[in-house]
């Protein structure tokens, strides 16, 4: 006969199959499905959706925690698993079955409507269904905070999303950055080096940037192409992966032919979220501990491979002869310094996605204080793109031109992804400190990326970063690979050594 944790172990498996399952239905949604099957669709993630928070949320799983939780005989890992669940089994009880299914139809229909708004820069297109997902997530993260003993329900959702962060530390850590960023890049644009970015909005055929895509993911390891692949790579409007591990994440990328670099880092992006997703331990696929439990530490990874990696001296000094053949000899006139400094030059600007790496995190933090605002009923969302356009003035020194390239840009807000925002700001910091980390460890691994060998590299993620799964929430996790606590002064420490030495400050 099988024990209550075995039993427990079997009820997560069912839960996770047929999220997997809607992962599936999800990545269609985005990429190949037609429009006239929206309503379906919806329907769909719907019954899905309120069929696995009946499993999540039933009387036996609760029955099945107490008594594990009370089983000696489980060894840690085992008990990590069973804290695990009962987070997840706690978060949602608290949630009635009816505000599931409307929460997952109504984030559907709004993301899909989203996508018209976005193409005619009509915010008053979208905003009724944004107000209708707003409220429901005002009540799920309200019910949440009174279960959680919490005042603030956006600390709640947060807390939820990413165990150890709340409003308080993160506007701390965020101040930090800003007090810093702001003349950092006032010094950068005063400089008297300045890059010539008109060579990025050179024309490169879609059909070129494909192929580009491709080798550069192929140079990460992320296998979409072998007998055996585990992996897809599509075009989206929002750059996304989908896929719990094992044998199949899938990525996506936005081509853009007078911009080739948004498909080329969006790509190296989005192999650092499949890589991740992949090199987790096999034994523990349809156990808790497979996944990061943190978001922000997922997306440490994803901007690792971004950032560290895919916009570094090293990397380019490899790898710019096979971008400039991929890309039909569109940049051949172009040295590998100035191409260089042009791909990490510092420019203010709207979009989050294609900003560079110094003005990136002060685009999650205005992010990050509207959210926060707006939860905390300071801000109406009629008011957003006012708020949203006042506050790029302010941080970042421009004038938004339309919706467009405002408060519609991302996905998050329109889909399913509340109080998420601040963990790409929490993933610059965290990558910045794991570099750190790897360069004690494997102290020739940019002499290694130079010679065109990234194995190493990845090695080392696999063994120290992902296959310890969720063992760990993030700022554990952080300490115990690095030595200390999270903190902002090596991704301070990094901005100012990179790009002090481009623009000779």
């Amino acid at each position: 006969m099988k024990n209550d944790y075995e039993k427990l172990l079997e009820r997560y498996q069912e839960i996770r199959l047929l999220g997997s399952i809607n992962g599936v239905l999800y990545w269609d949604l985005n990429t190949y499905m037609p429009p006239a099957a929206v309503g379906h669709r919806t329907k769909q993630f719907q019954y899905i959706s309120q069929k696995i928070h009946g499993l999540i949320t039933h009387s036996e799983i609760g029955t099945l925690l107490e008594k594990c939780e009370k089983d000696s005989s489980l060894n840690d890992l085992e008990k990590r698993n069973v804290e695990r669940f009962r987070r997840i089994y706690n978060d949602r009880t608290i949630l009635p079955s009816e505000l599931v299914g409307k929460l997952a139809a109504q984030s559907n229909k709004t993301l899909e409507i989203w996508k018209k708004a976005k193409a005619k820069s009509d915010f008053q297109m979208v905003f009724p269904d944004l107000e209708k997902l707003y409220a429901l997530n005002i009540e799920s993260s309200s019910l949440l905070a009174k279960s959680k003993n919490m005042s603030d329900s956006f600390d709640a959702l947060i807390d939820s999303r990413d165990k150890g962060f709340g409003v308080k530390n993160l506007t701390k850590l965020f101040a930090e950055m800003k007090s810093f960023l702001v003349p950092f890049i006032k010094k950068c644009e005063e400089s008297e080096v300045k890059p010539d970015r008109s060579i990025l909005s050179r024309n490169v055929p879609r059909s070129s940037q494909v192929q580009m895509v491709e080798n550069l993911a192929k140079f990460l390891e992320y296998d979409f192409f072998s007998e055996n692949a585990v992996g897809n790579i599509a075009e989206v409007e929002h750059p996304l992966t989908i896929g719990g591990g094992f044998k199949d994440v899938r990525v996506t990328v936005k081509y853009h032919e007078d911009n080739v670099l948004a498909a080329f880092l969006a790509g190296a992006h989005e192999c650092g979220h499949a890589i991740h997703g992949l090199q987790g331990k096999e034994e523990w696929y349809n156990q808790p501990i497979y996944s990061m439990s943190s978001p922000s530490f997922g997306e440490s990874q994803s901007r690792f491979l971004e950032n560290i990696i895919a916009s570094s001296k090293e990397f380019w000094t490899y790898y710019y002869p096979k971008f400039q053949k991929d890309t039909t000899d569109v940049f051949n006139d172009i040295s590998l310094d100035d191409f260089y400094f042009t791909l990490n030059s510092v420019n203010p600007g709207f979009i989050r996605i294609q900003a560079d790496e110094v003005t990136y995190i002060m685009h999650i933090i205005i992010r990050f204080e509207i959210e926060r605002d707006w939860f905390a009923g300071k801000i109406e969302t009629k008011e957003l793109p006012q708020v949203w356009n006042e506050k790029y003035k302010e941080y970042l020194g421009v004038d938004v031109p339309n919706d467009t390239l405002g408060v519609m840009q991302d996905m998050h807000w329109y889909s399913q992804y509340y109080g998420y925002f601040f963990g790409y700001g929490i993933g610059d910091l965290i990558s910045s400190q794991l570099t750190a980390k790897l360069s004690k460890d494997l102290p020739d691994w940019q002499n290694s990326l130079q010679d065109g060998k990234f194995t190493p590299i990845r090695q080392w993620l696999e063994t120290n970063v992902h296959q310890k799964g969720g063992t760990l929430d993030c700022l554990e996790m952080v300490k115990d690979i690095t030595g200390e606590e999270l903190t902002t002064k090596y991704h301070i420490n990094y901005l100012k050594e990179k790009f002090s030495t481009l623009y000779n400050l």
